[in-house]
Parts: C-alpha cells; structure tokens; sequence
C-alpha cells in the first residue's frame, strides 16, 4: 500500500527529501517481542499503595491488559528519582510507590509484582532512571535534598550533584562515585529480584542542558585525556556507565539482559554521514544527551536497544521510515536486538497521528525487516484510555492478536 498523507490524501508520503514513495506492506510480522513501558514516575500508569487493595487490582488490570493485546514484556519503572520500587540498602523507597520518600511500603510490592507477572508468562524489564534526581520543582536544591529520605544517594552527597537549565537535579555523571553507585545499585536490584532485565530510558545528560553555574566544568578541567572535547568527556561518562553495568551485570547472571531506549536520533547525516536520513535541524542524541547508541551497539555495550521513534511518517524533519531504516541499517551483522519504541501515546493527536492506523502502519513497515526483533508501546495509560487514542489502539489490538485469534479459530 503506498502512503499518502492523511488529510490531503492526494499528496504522497516519500522518504525524506527524495520523490520516492513509502510502501506499507499488506503483510504483518509479528515479532517475538512485544512490550509496554508502564510508567512511574508522577503515577503516570499506576496510583500509590496508600490504597493497597486498589494498588493490586490495578496492576492485575494492567497484566490481564497485557495479555488482552498479546504483550508479552513489561518494562515497569522502579527507578523514577533516585529511589526504589523495592527493598534496597543503598535507595530509599519512592514517593511514587508509597506516598512519602522512604516510607516502607506494606509488603514487598516489586516481588509480588514480579510473581504475578511470571504466573501469566510476561517478562519483566527493571526500568531504570541512572541519573534523575528531581523532577521540576519550585524549591531550591538544598530544600528539596533536605525533604528526602536519609537514604538518598543525592542527599548523602549533594557535592555530587548538579542541575540542569530548570533548576532539575540529576547526579553529576563526571563523578567515579556516581558511576560506582548506579552499577552497585543495578547490580543489588538484579542480585535481589527474579528480574528478566535491566533497562535504562533516554534520560542521561539532560535535555535541557546543564546549568550554567552548577554544571560537570571542574570535572571537565581536571579530564586525563585532554584531547577530548566537552562532548567527548561526557559521552565517556554515560558510556562508561552503559559497559560498566553490561559487564557487571553479566557477571552476576548472564542471562539478565541489559538495554536502553535512546531518543530516536543519534546524528543527521548533513553532521555525519553516518547519520539518518532527517534534517539538520533535527536534537541528536549524540551532542545533546550525550548518548552514543552507535558505539554501544557496535561494542555490544547492550544486549538490546529501543530507540524512541516517536514521530509520524509524515513528520516534515524527523520522518518515522527514515529513522527506522538507519536503526535497522546499524543492526545489520549485529548481536544486539533491536526494538522499536512507538508512540503510541500520540494517537489521535493533531496531523497524521489522527489517522487510526498511523501506529498499525509503523508495525507494519519495521516488522518486514529481520532485523526488527519487536516492539515497545509508551505507555501502559494508552492503552485503557477511553479518550482520542481509543480507535487506534483499538486497531493495534487486531493486528497483534490477529495470529493468536487465527490459532484459536
């Protein structure tokens, strides 16, 4: 099927800046892998357990979803602020867990979640924020550190701390310690709990940028190899990190599989010619999140990555097919699985996500390639919402359970 654009359904969707069409094959792959963030943080997907018997129902409405949709993976945020969704001697319990950092909850609530996920034959993926440490807040850095647990990494050691351009703290990823602390902590988290995974969003150096006066500077100064850029000293700290928790990891348990979800766009190629296919007016992860999924890949840093592919096919810059063909170029030849995250959160938004089927098409057009491995749905919320995604949804419902209705008839 070729594409046209959605409300001008004359005009033709090509690849970007090329007269060649975009194809959506009539055909669906359905990949062995299929997924959904379920997000914390803010009680995006799920409330507190203040209410604990709502608490339960709630998640058991969350896994019989799964199984509605045939999903079969679940990356559930225990890491949101620079705390825990479980019993941890190095984090404090999260505020988005029990109300109040620190506060215990009733029982181990990541333990029972995990049975219950087993029990209906879902994987579970740790989802993972390294480095955030507040959300925006009105309070200074010092109020806000003072408000949190004992526990807390940041408050023990505020020195190691710095902000980004909204007054957001995150952990400095310059420091030895830091770098120490998120390892340790991943490592204590897979040591402790039947975890399939250990997965990290795209949230590294942050997106706002770093403060002008409470920044990575000093530690920048004092680098060892001086031949690095600013650029290049940060994105040896984050990848440090990335190997760092692969290789310990791996240590622990080889089966534990480790992977990240970076913003779609590593560089354009009027950058580098190792780029994608968008415009140069596109963020790149590359210099601005200072996230190099290139090398990660390359060096096997990840046992599986899920770059954010979060536009439309029709996206005037960043086009959806564009985006995915350089990820599916990169994974040629490669060990690492890749998954595609889609957005799925956008349905019914204004443009081209108004079209029911632009997320069924997305499907369509990845799983074609081998080298898709399967794919991940932002969020969990998306998927019981009553509201403008409702249809859309609805309609990736069809697709990924069309096999499994055929099996049953």
């Amino acid at each position: 099927m070729k594409l046209y654009k959605y409300k001008h359904p004359e005009e033709p969707i090509y690849y970007f800046q090329t007269n060649h069409q975009i194809e959506i094959p009539e055909d669906f792959n359905l990949k062995d892998f299929r997924a959904m963030w379920v997000s914390n943080v803010l009680n995006i997907d799920l409330p507190t357990v203040e209410d604990i018997d709502n608490y339960q129902i709630k998640v058991i409405e969350m896994l019989e979803t799964c199984i509605s949709y045939n999903i079969n993976a679940i990356f559930f945020q225990v890491r949101t602020t620079n705390d825990a969704f479980y019993e941890s001697k190095l984090n404090p319990y999260s505020r988005y867990l029990t109300g109040k950092e620190g506060k215990k909850p009733p029982f181990d609530v990541l333990k029972w979640i995990i049975e219950e996920t087993k029990k209906r034959k879902i994987e579970f993926h740790a989802w993972c924020n390294p480095y955030r440490v507040s959300m925006k807040s009105s309070m200074t850095k010092d109020e806000y550190l003072k408000d949190c647990d004992d526990l807390n990494f940041a408050k023990k050691h505020p020195e190691l701390t710095v902000l980004d351009k909204n007054g957001q703290i995150i952990l400095n990823p310059a420091k030895k310690e830091v770098k120490q602390f998120i390892i340790d902590s991943m490592v204590e988290l897979a040591k402790n709990y039947d975890v399939d995974g250990i997965h990290f969003d795209d949230y590294f150096y942050p997106y706002a940028g770093l403060d002008e006066n409470n920044n990575d500077f000093a530690d920048f100064a004092v680098r060892t190899n001086h031949s690095h850029t600013l650029g290049d000293f940060r994105r040896q700290n984050v990848s440090e990190v990335i190997h760092g928790v692969h290789e310990a990891l791996k240590h622990l348990n080889p089966k534990i599989r480790f992977g990240v979800s970076p913003f779609g766009i590593w560089k354009n190629k009027t950058n580098d010619p190792k780029g994608s296919n968008t415009d140069p007016r596109c963020s790149e992860s590359y210099d601005n999140q200072y996230a190099d999924a290139y090398l990660w890949v390359k060096k096997g840093y990840v046992d599986y990555i899920v770059p954010q592919i979060y536009w439309e096919f029709g996206h005037p810059i960043a086009p959806f097919a564009d985006i995915l063909d350089w990820w599916v170029n990169l994974l040629k030849g490669s060990h690492v699985d890749l998954y595609i995250g889609h957005g799925a959160y956008r349905l019914g938004n204004e443009g081209e996500f108004e079209n029911i089927f632009e997320i069924t098409n997305q499907l369509k057009y990845a799983n074609q390639y081998p080298e898709v491995n399967g794919n991940v749905f932002f969020t969990y919320k998306t998927f019981i919402n009553q509201d403008q995604s409702k249809m859309g949804m609805k309609e990736v419902k069809k697709l990924l359970t069309r096999r499994v209705i055929d099996e049953k008839n």
